[in-house]
């Protein structure tokens, strides 16, 4: 008689999380990858969510918010803030885990040439359940959540560039350091250098320690023969004539067997906002890889399935190159990226109805996995599985009927826009809004569902709500788009006809990056209202309307002032001991935060600095303390909502004889150019300090 099949256990469900005194626990929610891709500077956490409930809410509600903060330190001990990013999660009741993807892009604080030593900076990623993790704090524990570090990979600078830097007047840079930058814009400008492949002896010379390193060396090039057919001649002979005895790999070649000793794919998930998925790889070895960063190097492919109920569906298959590097303990982590809304969105139900779908990335080195092969199994690589959210549709809309929808305004998803003001973390991470206007570049992102065949074309609408001013906004704007089946992103200008812009986005081949639709720029510090309204051609007939919605815009920078009363003020001089004080004043419609600082430190560092606010108690910090002097914050209460004014003592008892300044600098609460917070503004005053 045949054993029954044990009846799965299903986890726990918890309705309401425990009020304990904890750190880091991970019960709920997990952070278990971090990942790099050095081509795109996307740098992707996957969070793995533990259960079906326990999350503020359902899908119909809010809910609460996974947060994941970024830092990294370049090799000097000290961790650079980066950003944050986030999603939110709601009780769903499902019993398998899902898996989510954040990213945010990286601007690397620092780089080299190919051929110095590469920059391989620790990340320390800290994922929190419904608060944010503070900024400029690396040692933060969560008290649900956890924290991850691993070691990821810069991309070298331009070789143009590296080469021509050597060879610049030194003297000049010194005197003009915006020549090297206007050179790196010109760079960035220019079509990229491919990178030469690294000669085929020298690969097998660096792989030998390895114990099938000779035969990884030349594995690319079995591969090539088997796709080109054993008849390529040319091919057989470049193989043959290395004498590599291949005879012992036969059993290697013919019975692929998920091989992880150079690579291994740890991680997928979804990405909520974008609908990509994402993949995390870990390389494990500092060969094997085809060649050092001054070379092509090679591609990990991961192929992406999705399954929704009725058996696995080909998304579509991403790359990352890699090179052969000194790979740290613990490995380098890179990531790999696809987009998935046209095969997400059609299974995807009406608003408060979720799901739930499978996910499967195959990992293949140096050759790409075959499409609508699910159980697939590469010679280098391996397969990873888990579950993710298949998204209820926005509210209003109707299966299978066109429904446009505006999604965000300056990376701000609408749902976190109340009256023009934005409050949380951003689309794709990097910032967090704190009743936010927008200033700058403010980019609109939207998607469609069920978009009809033919020639969409679309206006932006913006309207002046004080004066119910109404206009087309015509502006061209730039824009990632790939191109299927074979995925191949390049920017591209869209450029509207007349008033009309082509709905590239919504063609059956193509995809937009984040499903931009336009930037606005040069707006009045008012409140405005946009909505985007699409017809079948330019001028056709009518098709749908986003719904409006409204922004405010403050394209003012703060005004600040400092000010030197006592003694011989501004640029005098004074005596060791004596107290100097003086005025300041920061005014503005959106205040974040003024600082009042003594440089240069750490002379300044004995010295005590008092800012005596208009109705605010006098706060004392040393001028030491963080590098400033003393602050005013929005956020802790002791800035205005107008800013602020008053005056400053400072105590020199204990400074050494010196010239120093007294720095006021400030910023507001702007989203600028829809990437980052605050419109800056500074002034200084100095003053000699003498025995």
């Amino acid at each position: 008689m045949a054993k029954k099949k044990p009846t799965a256990k299903k986890k726990p469900v918890a309705k309401k999380r425990p009020k304990l005194k904890k750190v880091s626990d991970k019960s709920y929610e997990e952070l278990t990858c971090i990942g790099y891709n050095p081509d795109t500077r996307i740098l992707s956490a996957i969070v793995r969510i533990k259960r079906g409930s326990g999350y503020s809410g359902g899908p119909c509600t809010d809910g609460s918010d996974e947060f994941v903060r970024f830092y990294l330190d370049y090799g000097d001990g000290n961790w650079v803030d980066h950003g944050v990013a986030g999603f939110d999660v709601h009780d769903l009741g499902f019993d398998d885990d899902l898996c989510y993807a954040v990213s945010i892009q990286l601007s690397a604080k620092k780089r080299s040439c190919c051929d110095d030593k590469p920059v391989l900076p620790h990340v320390r990623a800290i994922l929190s359940w419904n608060t944010m993790p503070p900024a400029s704090t690396p040692g933060w524990l969560p008290v649900w959540g956890n924290r991850l570090e691993r070691r990821i990979q810069i991309k070298p600078r331009s070789r143009f560039l590296c080469q021509l830097l050597p060879n610049l007047d030194v003297g000049v840079q010194k005197i003009d350091p915006s020549i090297v930058k206007k050179l790196k814009e010109f760079v960035a400008t220019q079509p990229s250098i491919p990178q030469p492949p690294a000669p085929l002896d020298e690969v097998i010379k660096a792989s030998a320690k390895e114990e099938m390193g000779e035969f990884r060396a030349v594995f690319p090039l079995i591969s090539k023969m088997s796709t080109a057919g054993v008849n390529d001649m040319a091919l057989f002979e470049t193989l043959s004539k290395y004498k590599l005895n291949l005879s012992k790999f036969d059993d290697f070649i013919a019975k692929p067997n998920f091989n992880t000793h150079y690579e291994e794919l740890r991680c997928v998930g979804l990405d909520r906002d974008t609908l990509d998925l994402h993949g995390v790889i870990e390389i494990k070895r500092s060969s094997g890889y085809s060649g050092n960063l001054c070379t092509k190097g090679s591609q990990e492919y991961v192929a992406f399935y999705l399954d929704f109920g009725s058996g696995w569906e080909y998304i579509a298959t991403g790359a990352v190159t890699v090179h052969d590097v000194a790979v740290p303990r613990g490995g380098l982590w890179y990531q790999v990226k696809v987009q998935a809304k046209d095969k997400i969105d059609p299974h995807r139900q009406e608003w408060c109805k979720t799901g739930k779908a499978r996910i499967r990335g195959i990992l293949s080195w140096a050759s790409p996995p075959p499409p609508h092969q699910p159980n697939f199994v590469p010679h280098w690589g391996d397969r990873e599985d888990c579950c993710i959210e298949v998204v209820t549709l926005p509210e209003g809309v109707v299966p299978g009927h066109f429904f446009p929808v505006l999604q965000s305004i300056g990376n701000m998803s609408i749902g976190k826009i109340v009256a023009g003001y934005a409050n949380g973390s951003s689309v794709g991470g990097g910032f967090v809004a704190d009743d936010a206007p927008f200033g700058g570049t403010i980019q609109l992102k939207g998607t469609s569902f069920n978009v009809p065949p033919g020639a969409v074309y679309y206006r932006i609408w913006v309207r002046r709500l004080s004066d119910l001013t109404l206009w087309n906004h015509v502006d061209p704007f730039d824009a990632d788009v790939t191109t299927f089946p074979n995925p191949t992103p390049a920017t591209q200008t869209i450029t509207p006809v007349g008033e009309w812009y082509p709905y590239v986005d919504g063609q059956p081949n193509k995809a937009v990056a984040g499903g931009l639709l336009g930037v606005l720029k040069g707006l009045q510090n008012e409140l405005h209202e946009v909505w985007v309204d699409f017809h079948d051609g330019a001028g056709g007939p009518h098709l749908a309307a986003t719904a409006p919605h409204q922004f405010m815009v403050d394209n003012t920078a703060p005004v600040v002032d400092v000010e030197i009363t006592s003694g011989t003020g501004n640029c005098g001089k004074f005596g060791v001991g004596d107290v100097i004080s003086g005025t300041y004043s920061m005014v503005d419609d959106h205040p974040w935060y003024m600082t009042i600082r003594v440089t240069p430190l750490p002379e300044a560092a004995p010295g005590v600095m008092d800012i005596l606010p208009d109705a605010l108690a006098p706060v004392s910090i040393p001028v030491s303390s963080g590098g400033a002097s003393a602050s005013l914050s929005y956020a802790a209460g002791t800035l205005a909502t107008n800013g602020s004014f008053g005056t400053w003592e400072l105590d020199t008892t204990g400074m050494p004889p010196c010239g120093y300044n007294v720095r006021i600098v400030a910023e507001d609460r702007t989203i600028v150019n829809s990437t980052s917070i605050g419109w800056p503004a500074g002034d200084i005053e100095g003053f000699c300090l003498d025995n």
